[in-house]
């Protein structure tokens, strides 16, 4: 070969290399293409991961909604000037939250017989979230704690006579009701507070929400009988055990008996016929009882009221030796075979027979020939009952986009791989001596 010839054989092969790469067509991808691919395949991927976990409360994660839900909640009662007493147990945290404006500007900081320094509301919303908690299994009677740890919020700053008196509470509290492990108090002003999920978090639950259910929630089962039983254990049988290091103890009794007095005058008893127990459901309550009550004139018969009446007329009239004990029964068999159930298993008398004894009675009701109503049966255990149909959807279709994700991610590497080998390693070319 001569040295002319060496310089013509090399050309030649490149030549057919690039007549070699026409023939194969311009297959191969320009790499910001394939980058841009990947990083999309890879968004549709972790990206509906990332939702399913945020949804159904993966690792690191609280459920979305009901962790939306306790935010909507708290932020609400701190933004209200003036808001109602609030409480909630969400399944399966076993972490009551309470919301109340403790601090009536009608009482200083003085000890009276009726100035409960806000502690009568704390310890009726926290009857509230025992009934939650009995209903969901996050409570149970016979697994009680010595040392409840108690958070009270106090953005309002409101006089730390409050908030020491609610602290104290829980330490004297009867051992009958001492089923909650932890138990954050949130004083409420108007002031606007807002707080962030992370901040529930930190003061509630714990980062990611340990034991929250997605999906799961009470309320179903529990029933207007709650209201009156949160009062009545709250003002004689808490209150005076929480009072008794204070030197002019808040008379909780005396505060039960002008309640009973107020309420059945907002009520028209005796003798309204327009108040039909039904089976007492929160449902039948606030779409079909308040509104008949209010339709005949009497509009400050609520919810509190109704239920203060019905369990009055359980005590003085039909089983005087119902015990705590035998309320918080009542709530643990709720959960189980409904609330109609478990009060025939607990009083021994089935609502009807209840229900019926209440409205002919003279003293409330007064219609002789009432028949009473069934009781409240067992209803499901979801916030919604469409809501598990919901959530399988829609972590459904996710789970479709990160398995098409995946797989596109799947076909990239194998083209890419494909292309490499199909090119071959590159030519050493050398230059003769």
């Amino acid at each position: 070969r001569t040295a002319l010839e060496a310089p013509i054989e090399l050309g030649q092969r490149r030549d057919m290399r690039a007549q070699s790469s026409e023939s194969r067509g311009d297959e191969r991808v320009p790499s910001w293409k394939l980058v841009a691919l990947t990083a999309t395949l890879l968004l549709f991927f972790v990206g509906p991961l990332i939702l399913i976990s945020w949804l159904w409360g993966g690792p690191g994660f609280c459920p979305a909604i009901p962790m939306m839900e306790i935010m909507t909640n708290i932020n609400d009662k701190m933004s209200s000037p003036n808001p109602d007493g609030g409480a909630d147990l969400v399944w399966g945290t076993g972490v009551c939250t309470i919301y109340l404006k403790p601090y009536d500007e009608d009482f200083d900081e003085t000890e009276s017989e009726t100035n409960d320094f806000g502690v009568k509301i704390v310890m009726h919303e926290y009857v509230h979230c025992l009934q939650h908690g009995l209903v969901s299994g996050d409570a149970d009677p016979a697994v009680r704690y010595d040392d409840i740890e108690v958070i009270v919020e106090n953005p309002c700053g409101i006089p730390d006579v409050y908030v020491e008196k609610t602290k104290d509470a829980f330490v004297a509290l009867p051992d009958a009701f001492r089923l909650v492990r932890k138990v954050v108090v949130f004083f409420a002003c108007g002031g606007g507070q807002e707080y962030a999920q992370s901040d529930i978090e930190t003061l509630v639950y714990g980062a990611g929400c340990p034991g929250m259910s997605a999906m799961k929630a009470p309320y179903a089962n529990l029933n207007g009988f709650g209201e009156g039983d949160a009062e009545y254990l709250s003002l004689n049988v808490m209150m005076p055990s929480v009072v008794t290091s204070w030197e002019t103890p808040f008379d909780g009794p005396a505060y039960w008996e002008n309640r009973q007095a107020e309420c059945r005058d907002d009520c028209g008893m005796p003798g309204q016929e327009a108040f039909r127990l039904g089976d007492l459901s929160e449902t039948h309550v606030d779409e079909r009882l308040i509104p008949s009550m209010s339709d005949a004139g009497f509009d400050g018969c609520r919810n509190n009221c109704i239920g203060e009446i019905v369990i009055t007329f359980l005590l003085e009239e039909r089983r005087p030796e119902t015990t705590p004990d035998d309320v918080l029964a009542l709530w643990r068999l709720a959960g189980k075979v409904g609330f109609g159930a478990a009060w025939e298993s607990v009083t021994g008398e089935s609502w009807r027979t209840f229900s019926a004894a209440f409205e002919r009675d003279p003293e409330y009701t007064d219609d002789t020939q009432s028949e009473g109503s069934e009781g409240q049966a067992l209803g499901t255990t979801y916030l919604d009952e469409s809501l598990p149909a919901v959530m399988a959807g829609v972590t459904a279709c996710l789970a479709v986009v990160a398995c098409a994700s995946l797989g596109g991610l799947g076909r990239a590497a194998q083209k890419t791989i494909a292309a490499r080998r199909a090119r071959g390693p590159e030519t050493r070319e050398t230059i003769p001596k």
